[in-house]
């Protein structure tokens, strides 16, 4: 474990922002979390986050909440692209070493972000098989940018197809605890009741896995295969008492 909690900003108080915040700070980190919509921000403190309304074109602002003197990482997760490109370029200029993580769901757009100065782009694209439409991009920061932020550059993205004989058949979303057993961490599943569509882990609603249901899950590749062959062997969820 880390001694010291790392000093992050993140700018962006949609969805995608306050679950990575939400992550971060049950992970011990330090967050702080700034934006400019006033209606963003409204939103987010009524889920009961501590955020600053800032002006983001305004370097002192950036300067104010750490960028260039404190922050050790940024997280630009502003909804449109190009507010996130000028704030890169913007960062970059106050604080050239300072590590920034940002997503995009347009390849063009990643290019520019990387050449504004991001160190890392989550490319959702990584995806395979299910068309998960325009709300995809923001949920692969959702849950997972601060371990790949932390050092962990192999992580890749999967999909766990449900069978109603697999242990996960009959289980809660929001039950699953697979990031201790398998360093996983779930983004959310395909519930076949509600289309193809990805509902985020994070949605209030409860979901509970069925058969032809496909879990989505971010981690390294060996956690893919212990966790898959978990779930062909074993008929009850790993950890709970045995018939």
């Amino acid at each position: 474990m880390r001694s010291t909690p790392k000093k992050v900003v993140v700018v962006g108080s949609c969805p995608v922002g306050m679950e990575v915040a939400r992550q971060l700070m049950e992970r011990g980190e330090s967050v702080k979390m700034v934006d400019d919509l006033k209606t963003d921000v409204e939103k987010a403190r009524t889920r009961g986050f501590n955020v600053e309304q800032i002006n983001l074109q305004d370097d002192d602002a950036l300067r104010r909440v750490g960028i260039g003197d404190g922050a050790d990482i940024l997280f630009a997760l502003l909804d449109d692209d190009a507010s996130n490109v000028f704030l890169l370029i913007s960062a970059r200029a106050i604080a050239p070493n300072l590590p920034i993580v940002s997503i995009s769901g347009v390849r063009d757009t990643i290019v520019r972000l990387y050449a504004a100065g991001a160190t890392k782009v989550i490319d959702p694209y990584r995806i395979s098989g299910y068309k998960i439409y325009e709300h995809m991009h923001r949920s692969l920061i959702a849950e997972t940018l601060d371990r790949t932020v932390f050092g962990r550059g192999d992580l890749d993205i999967a999909e766990i197809h449900v069978t109603e004989k697999s242990f996960l058949h009959g289980k809660y979303l929001d039950e699953l605890s697979l990031s201790d057993r398998y360093n996983l961490i779930v983004l959310g599943v395909v519930d076949r009741e509600y289309g193809d569509n990805l509902i985020f882990a994070t949605d209030p609603k409860r979901h509970k896995l069925d058969g032809g249901d496909v879990l989505v899950v971010i981690g390294p590749e060996d956690a893919f295969a212990q966790f898959q062959h978990d779930i062909e062997t074993e008929e009850n969820f790993p950890g709970d008492a045995h018939s």
